[in-house]
């Protein structure tokens, strides 16, 4: 009787881990070789675009935006990627004005973004923006490991 009873829990448990990982497989999106500057998560898409456009007019040396949208959770995040030129240290009005640039080309739906700098002559070099990110506002709590994190909150402590 208890081996039954054992046997129905482990049947009932696998039955709900199927239930389960049935729709989570499916929230995953993929964009493919020559698809469109969009992220899609869970039907909703966001069109990168002006994100692009707005972080390459930001700062002269910017280029080659890269960026997709997931979720945290229930939470949006962009993760983006950009090239930097020359062998300047990245500076606070820099860093500055592609935060601003992403912040005023996307939702209140992205909660948080993530940036990392890479340098264009060497695109495997991350560019180390812990100067810049020292000079942000002191009422900001940006998250720095190779990659800068910040919340929206904090991207709208930012000027204007």
């Amino acid at each position: 009787m208890v081996a039954l009873r054992s046997s129905a829990r482990l049947t009932a448990a696998l039955a709900a881990a199927v239930l389960l990982a049935v729709p989570l497989t499916a929230c995953g999106a993929s964009n493919g070789p020559g698809s469109s500057p969009t992220s899609s998560q869970e039907g909703t898409a966001m069109d990168l675009q002006s994100v692009y456009d707005a972080v390459i007019a930001s700062d002269s040396r910017v280029e080659d935006p890269l960026g997709t949208v997931s979720y945290s959770g229930a939470a949006q995040t962009l993760s983006l990627s950009v090239l930097i030129t020359g062998d300047e240290p990245v500076s606070t009005e820099t860093l500055t004005a592609i935060l601003i640039a992403v912040r005023d080309t996307t939702s209140d739906d992205i909660e948080t973004v993530g940036l990392v700098a890479r340098e264009a002559a060497d695109e495997e070099r991350i560019v180390d923006l812990q100067s810049a990110i020292a000079g942000l506002p002191e009422d900001t709590t940006p998250l720095w490991d190779g990659g800068l994190t910040m919340s929206r909150v904090d991207l709208d402590k930012l000027g204007a």
